[in-house]
């Protein structure tokens, strides 16, 4: 319990007293669709990715979160859609979000650009044994409604998102309004999310991919910055650092069949650099990635000559 309320109380500091952060994404260069909806379709695969993450291993109460994304583009609606489920979790407070998203993509100068929106619900409940400091009954407390409470609102979120063979940019915000669960007395903070990386072929074995991350409830801001390299378009390792918090060395493979498709797999941990470190064993993440391709297997044409008849 004593590991929890350090928990409750860590966050508090960074993230302001009524601000709720969204959930860390170590392997966030494979997940852009969780947070920019523009995203949706702009791999021209229909693809999945799962992702999970234990953040502070050993911490009682220590934040998990589960993330699955499905999009893929359709020339119907000049765009893409896709689908969007997160689970996270921390301490007696669980979290369920599931979005649609759709974004409807044009052509811009080398690359493409997708504009965004998701519309879903987000779904959070709270199971606690409640104490208070003065050892008064909780169920005196106007502001607790019991021991097990839950509330839903809709969630809403916009997105715009550049790409092209080298590079890419995205601005997205999520959990427009700040709807409130009056039942919870909890009010969902509006984010703000940047993203931004490039690929630089170093040699024809290694290209080059850094990248970072910023985001933002506009009373605190996280940035993750993130170098990695990938080797014979096979073997990727480097590493992230989320300024002020953690230190993630990263590894993954990918797998590309001859339709186009690929596979890839990684895994990052994180070293904690702040003062939670001294309660934690550091924290793990894992990636999935399979895209399967669209493209059209090229028309074999055949002919006949007479000569050879």
């Amino acid at each position: 319990m004593k590991k929890i309320v350090i928990a409750f109380l860590f966050a508090g500091l960074v993230v302001g007293s009524n601000a709720q952060q969204d959930y860390q994404i170590t392997h966030y260069m494979f997940d852009n669709l969780s947070f920019n909806p523009g995203y949706a379709g702009m791999n021209n695969n229909i693809c999945g990715t799962i992702l999970g993450r234990q953040q502070w291993a050993g911490f009682t109460g220590s934040p998990t979160t589960g993330i699955l994304n499905v999009h893929a583009p359709v020339e119907l609606v000049r765009g893409g859609i896709g689908l969007t489920y997160v689970n996270d979790q921390l301490g007696f407070e669980k979290n369920n979000i599931a979005r649609l998203n759709y974004s409807y993509h044009m052509g811009i100068g080398a690359g493409q650009l997708g504009i965004g929106a998701s519309v879903g619900i987000l779904q959070k409940s709270i199971e606690a044994q409640w104490q208070t400091p003065s050892g008064n009954p909780w169920n005196q407390d106007p502001s607790i409604n019991g021991d097990q409470m839950s509330g839903v609102v809709p969630d809403f979120n916009l997105g715009v998102f550049y790409k092209t063979n080298e590079l890419y940019l995205g601005i997205s915000t999520t959990h427009l309004g700040g709807l409130k669960m009056n039942n919870l007395n909890v009010e969902n903070v509006h984010h703000y999310w940047i993203t931004a990386g490039y690929n630089y072929d170093i040699n024809p074995d290694i290209k080059l991919r850094p990248s970072l991350l910023i985001k933002s409830d506009a009373s605190s801001t996280i940035m993750d910055v993130n170098v990695n390299a990938l080797f014979q378009n096979k073997f990727w390792g480097g590493i992230t650092w989320r300024v002020g918090d953690e230190i993630a060395p990263m590894l993954g493979y990918q797998h590309s069949l001859g339709d186009g498709s690929s596979l890839r797999i990684g895994y990052a941990y994180g070293y904690t650099t702040s003062e939670i470190g001294s309660y934690s064993s550091g924290s793990h993440d894992i990636m999935l990635n399979y895209c399967f391709s669209l493209a059209k297997p090229p028309t074999i044409e055949k002919s006949k000559n007479p000569r050879f008849l």
